[in-house]
């Protein structure tokens, strides 16, 4: 439950809606149960429910009792408890740390990487479904979607032919990335980059991502700018390598 001495951790001011949330934390509640607690009127609870409801935070279902009509009862969402204070960040910091001591910083980076491999097989899983993996800009607008919803709050630019600009104006792991930066900044947001438009080792060379701005670096977002190499350019280059 929130703190009341410190506000200036809470992610929304003091109000009807966050004593509600903070209520169903504690387990699920009728409607009755809810306006028993706040002693305000019911209907006005119904409206600050409405609302969560309409947020996603909060859910409904009726629940059957053995005499009278079903009870509607609210819980809280997945997302209603992530409003919550977690330690996320600390947690795999950690991790990382215990790993980084006991096996090398180079083991750390390698699992790491890993987990980006993964993510970024789902992202193409996803462009696939969509039917524009031969399509760079509508995979790139399917990327970006995907990554503003991690939490990156990212936007695509283009800055050139076949060149373009991933802007990210949070890190969702800033202060890991701060300990950790090649293992964060490049382990996993750039590998995850790279291997969503690169696939097969003899395609690595397609598409060129490179870390330009960085907030772990000190910048106010974090940029990466994407480049697909054109057939052209792979040609000359395999004849002038032939050549030599």
């Amino acid at each position: 439950m929130f703190d009341g001495k410190k506000d200036e951790q809470r992610r929304f001011p003091v109000n009807t809606k966050e004593r509600i949330l903070e209520i169903l934390l504690e387990g699920p509640k009728s409607l009755g149960e809810i306006t028993d607690l706040l002693q305000i009127q019911k209907s006005a609870v119904r409206v600050h429910l409405d609302t969560l409801q309409s947020e996603n935070t909060v859910e409904s279902n009726f629940q059957i009792e053995h005499l009278g009509r079903p009870r509607k009862i609210y819980k809280l969402t997945q997302n209603g408890r992530e409003l919550f204070p977690r330690k996320y960040d600390l947690l795999l910091s950690l991790i990382l740390k215990n790993i980084s001591e006991t096996n090398g910083e180079k083991q750390a980076k390698k699992i790491i990487e890993s987990i980006a491999d993964d993510i970024a097989t789902n992202i193409r899983h996803e462009i696939n479904k969509k039917g524009y993996l031969d399509n760079f800009e509508e995979s790139l607008k399917i990327f970006n979607s995907i990554s503003n919803e991690m939490g990156f709050v990212s936007s695509i630019t283009k800055d050139k032919d076949n060149s373009f600009s991933l802007l990210c104006k949070n890190c969702i792991l800033y202060k890991i990335a701060l300990d950790h930066p090649d293992i964060i900044c490049h382990g996993l947001h750039e590998r995850i980059i790279f291997k969503t438009f690169n696939v097969g080792k003899h395609q690595q060379a397609n598409t060129i991502v490179e870390l330009k701005e960085c907030i772990a670096q000190g910048d106010n977002f974090s940029r990466h700018v994407i480049t697909k190499k054109n057939l052209d350019d792979r040609k000359n280059k395999k004849n002038s390598t032939i050549e030599r």
